[in-house]
């Protein structure tokens, strides 16, 4: 594997490798790019991660309140728990894409609360930057703090994260849905969490939850979903934009993590589209790491 992702083109963008098994690292190689770098939609899953901590310390009593009440704004039928598995039922497309929205100089949540219904809630999976966006003002209202401060205290810290850095977006809101920058040393520790669900952060229900498929899911992974997280079969999986990738499989009691550098910033389109043939090195974890891991034959 190592040699592939060394030679061959199409796994030129791979950042790092990283894989724990019992809590001891057995591969961990740089190959280029930041060490600290932007994990893009892996940043929905620490999302989740935090609001299973906040409702371990009583802060968020029920995943089933409206999140139009918590944020002020009209959110018809729409609840925390429709965030957290993306089936909120809203467009997601045109000016309610989140690229669109990005492109605005403030009123990001307006925007996205905007957006018409094309499901009635929780009813169908629908992929939705927006909707982790607003789940993370939400969260910030709820706990009292923002989202980075939060998560320095409640999750960074205990788990030895020191090196991180999350943008706001033009009202000063946390991103929700991405540009979280970590290290791939940082997205083993939480995929270690995701591994033990550890009762002393999270609460032990919302846990099992969050790696319990609620949908059949959808692109872009094209996995069943939890909360925040896709749901394979030899493990939980945050998945994000160019190769960000943590898998936690607990029948090896191992972590497997991958990042990809795309090169440039990605930016609003037409510049994030990545290179022709371009591979996320997460394929050849599942050709070649998860059935060693599994005991399944390659």
């Amino acid at each position: 594997m190592d040699e592939r992702i060394r030679t061959e083109p199409a796994y030129s963008h791979t950042s790092h490798l990283l894989v724990e098994v019992g809590g001891q690292v057995v591969v961990d190689t740089h190959y280029r790019g930041p060490e600290v770098a932007d994990v893009f939609s892996v940043t929905k899953s620490v999302l989740a991660t935090l609001v299973g901590i906040a409702v371990q310390e009583g802060l968020v009593p029920d995943l089933d309140a409206p999140a139009g009440d918590l944020l002020g704004l009209p959110l018809p039928g729409q609840t925390l728990r429709h965030l957290l598995t993306m089936t909120r039922g809203c467009a997601t497309d045109g000016p309610f894409d989140i690229d669109a929205v990005m492109a605005l100089p403030g009123g990001w949540l307006e925007r996205i609360a905007a957006a018409p219904a094309v499901t009635a809630p929780g009813t169908a999976f629908r992929y939705d930057n927006g909707g982790a966006h607003l789940l993370a003002a939400a969260l910030e209202r709820l706990v009292g703090a923002p989202l980075a401060e939060y998560a320095d205290r409640a999750l960074f810290a205990p788990l030895g994260i020191t090196d991180r850095e999350w943008p706001r977006d033009p009202d000063g809101h946390h991103l929700g849905f991405g540009h979280l920058r970590l290290s791939a040393g940082a997205l083993a520790a939480l995929g270690r969490l995701w591994l033990r669900q550890d009762r002393r952060l999270l609460d032990p229900d919302y846990a099992a939850a969050m790696v319990t498929a609620h949908s059949p899911g959808g692109p872009p992974e094209q996995r069943p979903y939890g909360f925040l997280i896709w749901i394979d079969p030899a493990g939980p999986l945050a998945g994000g934009w160019a190769g960000q990738h943590v898998h936690a499989v607990p029948a090896a009691d191992a972590v497997v993590v991958t990042t990809g550098d795309p090169g440039f910033d990605p930016g609003p389109p037409p510049t994030d589209r990545l290179a022709p043939g371009w591979r996320p090195a997460h394929d050849l974890v599942v050709e070649h790491v998860l059935p060693v891991l599994t005991g399944q034959p390659d």
